[in-house]
């Protein structure tokens, strides 16, 4: 039965049964140009700009070395625990980092896909935000961030998601005040559906 094969640039080899066309459909435009920041095959959320190479291959058997999603095979692990617990990791480390890369191009369409439509996130000065209040910061150049980088990232799993806490280095400028300092932000993420979604944070200044 002929699989599709997606290699990372980290090496990791992803086994998909949908087709390569099918694929490139998704994640291209019609000048077959990247128009999504990433794709999710099964529950592993993908990063198109780690994308190497698609290809599909007539194979039999199992390999070792490949991670098989089968949406309808998802019952059993073919990973022992701590394996499994170290992928569930990077996959945290993936969204944290588009989170990040988001808030610094001012991506509104991955920040939209990010924060659940409910989020509740507290500010370094104690105030509530909302998502939309979020966007609309970006979209209207109040916020505007010449460097968000992480020094330091903490994942706790949880049954359908994770807390993470990181410490990040922020530049740039919110309405006239300058940004230029570390920050500690915990978000709680949690599987809505199919996507991870930030459903709730805070923000410390250090």
């Amino acid at each position: 039965m002929a699989e599709t094969y997606i290699t990372l640039s980290t090496g990791e080899k992803i086994v998909t049964k949908a087709s390569e066309e099918q694929i490139l459909q998704h994640i291209t435009n019609d000048q077959g140009m990247m128009n999504k920041s990433f794709i999710v095959i099964g529950d592993v959320h993908i990063a198109t700009a780690h994308i190497v190479k698609i290809e599909t291959l007539d194979q039999t058997g199992e390999m070792e070395d490949l991670i098989h999603f089968d949406q309808a095979d998802q019952t059993e692990s073919t990973y022992p625990k701590d394996e499994e617990e170290s992928k569930t990791q990077d996959r945290f480390e993936l969204l944290e980092q588009e989170l990040r890369e988001a808030m610094q191009t001012r991506d509104i369409f991955l920040l939209d896909t990010l924060l659940h439509d409910d989020l509740v996130f507290i500010n370094h000065e104690g105030s509530y935000l909302t998502k939309e209040m979020d966007l609309e910061a970006h979209r209207t150049l109040d916020v505007r961030f010449t460097e968000v980088s992480c020094k330091d990232l903490q994942i706790k799993t949880t049954k359908d998601g994770a807390v993470t806490i990181s410490q990040i280095h922020l530049q740039g400028q919110a309405g006239d005040e300058k940004i230029n300092g570390d920050y500690i932000y915990t978000r709680v993420w949690q599987l809505i559906g199919d996507q991870y979604q930030v459903i709730a944070g805070h923000c410390s200044m250090l």
